[in-house]
């Protein structure tokens, strides 16, 4: 353990302290009493009074707060009540007081490691806040409806299982409000809100099944056979003709109303199904006419609209040209301005004098993309004097130097010995053989086939 007044790691059974002489009989006591504290919490939650135990845990911490076993025993109950957040702060701080061999490595873990369980506690809390928020403004209902998936996600959470309770009491259902409460109390058996509650309701849950269950017994008492309707004496009918003269009757009629209202329906109809056909048919060649008329023309807007459509992307591309053309100058002329023409240069690189509609821009441009041949090869010989130090630098220069100048031999061909040197054979090949087809004759082109060579036998 630590002493109190200086801070030292000292023997946990020492009298006095080794550094700085401090009696260490007080801490003795109070360490004595935090574990007294903590056996009481341990048989309280053994016989399921955390509510109990969870208080005198408390007391345990209030005397010693690195008794990380009360802290831990104080995290596994806020877990088995539901409250996995408070029993993670707790594992969490038991931790940091004690790195080394703690159980609360293990409860942590296990909690984490099960991502599903996690998921359903953050939907847990959620939907309890927003029940408690519907229960505060007297929605009731909806109320009890988020707090019913509450317990089915976590049965544990005694919280949740009161304010349901506590919404049923409102409601006046009482049994309902009973049978949260057992599920409550089978979890936590002593809790002072849950007895409460149970006070509250007191014999009027078991009034309300003793009703139930007489009228369920009064239902049962009722003579089963009280709907039978006795049978009487079998007794033989005479037979009779009647039945079969009513038959007879029956179709004669029957024929008779198909020749009186049936048959000339069916003549006018025949007669006139053949006008019919004809409206008919001249109202589909109508139809059918106005379709292609209507096709025609759709087709006709179709065009239209393409053409429109075409229009305005030529109109937006060629004005997002010109903005990045007058951009790419404006960058050019800070450089200008700035005194670095190289990089004024470069920045106008890109775009030609067509690109530009005023007389002013175009003169710009002319005068910031206009760069000597001195200022060229002062800078090569940079590209080249960073060729000792850094590679990728050299590269960046070179490239510098053919934005401005795409035929500068020379800078090809460093920049063909630079990615060499780099062991990135296929792109020193490629400058080599620009060197070459720009310009055969030369001394650069003489050494680039010597290199190219090279390139070639190591690939």
């Amino acid at each position: 353990m630590r002493c109190p007044r200086c801070d030292a790691n000292i023997n946990i059974g020492a009298v006095r302290c080794n550094f700085c002489g401090q009696d260490l009989s007080v801490v003795h006591y109070v360490r004595r009493i935090s574990n007294a504290y903590y056996n009481i919490g341990l048989e309280k939650a053994r016989v399921r009074d955390l509510s109990g135990a969870i208080d005198t845990l408390k007391k345990s911490l209030q005397f010693d707060k690195r008794n990380t076993d009360a802290r831990n025993l104080l995290g596994l109950i806020y877990y088995e009540m539901g409250e996995t957040v408070a029993a993670l702060s707790e594992w969490v701080l038991s931790k940091y007081l004690q790195p080394e061999e703690n159980a609360a490595d293990y409860y942590i873990n296990t909690v984490q490691k099960n991502q599903t369980a996690l998921d359903a506690t953050n939907q847990t809390i959620k939907k309890y806040n927003s029940a408690l928020t519907a229960a505060k403004a007297g929605n009731e209902d909806l109320a009890i409806i988020q707090l019913k998936k509450v317990v089915s996600l976590n049965p544990h959470f005694v919280r949740a299982q009161q304010l349901l309770a506590l919404l049923y009491i409102y409601t006046e259902d009482f049994q309902k409000a009973a049978k949260c409460l057992n599920r409550a109390r089978r979890i936590d058996f002593n809790n002072t809100t849950t007895l409460r509650y149970m006070q509250e309701i007191g014999d009027r849950a078991a009034v309300g099944q003793g009703k139930n269950s007489s009228a369920s017994r009064k239902a049962q008492k009722k003579d089963t056979l009280a709907n039978v309707t006795p049978v009487g004496h079998y007794k033989e009918e005479k037979r009779s003709l009647m039945p079969v003269v009513q038959i007879i009757i029956g179709v004669i009629i029957g024929i008779a109303v198909c020749f009186v209202l049936i048959r000339p329906t069916l003549q006018k109809g025949s007669a006139d199904s053949g006008s019919q056909i004809a409206d008919t048919n001249s109202q589909l060649s109508v139809q059918a006419s106005q379709i292609s008329t209507l096709k025609k023309e759709k087709e006709n807007l179709q065009e239209e609209v393409d053409s429109l459509q075409k229009q305005i992307v030529d109109g937006d591309t060629e004005a997002l040209e010109k903005v990045s053309s007058y951009e790419k100058l404006i960058k050019g002329l800070s450089y200008y301005t700035a005194g670095d023409k190289i990089n004024a240069a470069i920045a106008v690189a890109d775009c030609k004098k067509s690109d530009f509609d005023t007389k002013v821009a175009k003169d710009l441009y002319t005068t910031i993309g206009s760069i000597s041949d001195s200022q060229i090869a002062a800078l090569v010989s940079q590209g080249i004097s960073q060729m000792n130090t850094s590679y990728d630098e050299a590269i960046k220069t070179f490239k510098k130097v053919l934005s401005v100048d795409e035929g500068n031999q020379e800078a090809m061909f460093y920049m063909g010995r630079c990615y060499q040197r780099q062991n990135k054979n296929s792109k020193a090949k490629t400058w080599y053989e620009k060197v070459i087809e720009t310009d055969d004759t030369t001394s650069f082109a003489t050494q680039a086939e010597t290199y190219l060579a090279q390139v070639d036998g190591t690939q």
